[in-house]
């Protein structure tokens, strides 16, 4: 073979090197990966963790999960306790990877590790979609199939949206104004 046959031979290869090419078996333990790296970025409130394993999209989605949980100064202990995959399909340049899932949470205070609210036991139906970025397979967003069924309902939050938010409490009247009815 002569050295011009090469490069079209590169490009050949390099073009069957996309997500649509994985195979099921390799769809379904990115999956499983990225469930076991979102239990440690719960459990450290450390969305870093994600990264290798998500595109962009998906990463700024869990960095808001996760920073509103360590805003509230909890974490999330969460485990997986049941994964069902339904079906793997190929979706454009891409796979999607249909589950059943069953997750138990329990927010836990940042510090000393006690439960900040009720143990939930929950249920999804999940689709996946897998995709290429930067030459590797990652997934690119989650999205439920099904309404979700919440084993303990969510109760309202119990901090100032405005502190959670970074931003500084509003300035409470002064008595003085207060009492000569000037408000602030």
């Amino acid at each position: 073979m002569n050295g011009r046959w090469i490069p079209p031979l590169l490009a050949l290869s390099a073009a069957g090197c996309h997500a649509g090419s994985v195979d099921d078996a390799a769809a379904v333990t990115l999956v499983r990966t990225y469930d076991a790296r979102l239990i440690d970025a719960y459990r450290t409130s450390d969305v870093q963790v994600m990264e290798p394993w998500v595109g962009d999209d998906e990463l700024r989605k869990l960095t808001g999960l996760i920073g509103v949980k360590r805003d509230m100064g909890e974490t999330l202990d969460a485990q997986l306790l049941d994964l069902h995959v339904d079906r793997v399909a190929r979706d454009g340049d891409g796979v999607r990877v249909f589950t059943h899932e069953r997750w138990r949470y329990v927010p836990r205070r940042i510090g000393d590790g006690a439960p900040a609210g009720p143990e939930s036991t929950d249920l999804y139906a999940l689709s996946y979609r897998l995709g290429a970025v930067g030459g590797k397979e990652r997934v690119l967003e989650v999205e439920f199939t099904e309404p979700p069924t919440i084993g303990t309902p969510v109760a309202p939050g119990r901090i100032d949206a405005r502190d959670a938010h970074g931003l500084p409490p509003l300035e409470a009247p002064s008595p003085r104004r207060a009492a000569a009815g000037g408000g602030r």
